[in-house]
């Protein structure tokens, strides 16, 4: 049973992280690949679109010079606390007490700017590589932006990392198996 309360909270993270920048650019983005977090297999948790300008940015995803926008389509309700929490949880197993330490304060700052979701609504997480901001959108309303590059990589690396993703599953739809 607590793998999949592990796994709840990490499918709220998950859907939580969807910036605002995506919202001006996904008209000229595109759509690269989707796929969907289950809660115990069956239950649909949101559906996840990943965009970017080229389809080969994909092997790149993570990469500083590469925008992307990540959507996530909520099936369910969530708390922010559930959001916060996956995160967390998916971020101490990716990186070092050290390299936390560095990105804290954004994350901190993204984290204060998530709101409850209802079946039916959206985050939007984008990063933009020409001014390096990463935005958070909800249903279309800009919540955040943050400047560093360094943090988008990490964040963006909660769905899109090949090391210890939220959900390897989710992770291989998205961004594909790890080399």
């Amino acid at each position: 049973m607590h793998k999949y309360k592990h796994h709840l909270l990490s499918a709220i993270f998950f859907i939580a992280l969807i910036p605002s920048v995506a919202i001006g650019s996904l008209d000229s983005m595109t759509l690269i690949s989707k796929g969907d977090v289950r809660y115990m297999g069956f239950i649909k948790v949101y559906e996840a679109h990943l965009y970017t300008f080229e389809k080969e940015d994909q092997a790149r995803i993570l990469s500083p010079e590469v925008s992307k926008c990540l959507k996530l389509n909520y099936e369910v309700g969530l708390k922010p606390k559930d959001f916060i929490a996956g995160a967390n949880t998916v971020l101490d197993r990716q990186y070092p007490p050290e390299h936390l330490d560095l990105i804290k304060p954004h994350v901190d700052r993204l984290h204060s700017a998530y709101r409850a979701v209802d079946k039916g609504d959206f985050y939007l997480l984008c990063y933009d590589a020409d001014s390096g901001l990463t935005t958070l959108s909800l249903n279309a309303e800009k919540l955040v932006s943050i400047d560093s590059g360094e943090f988008s990589t990490a964040y963006f690396g909660i769905w899109l990392s090949p090391d210890n993703p939220l959900s390897p599953a989710l992770q291989k739809q998205l961004a594909g198996p790890k080399d």
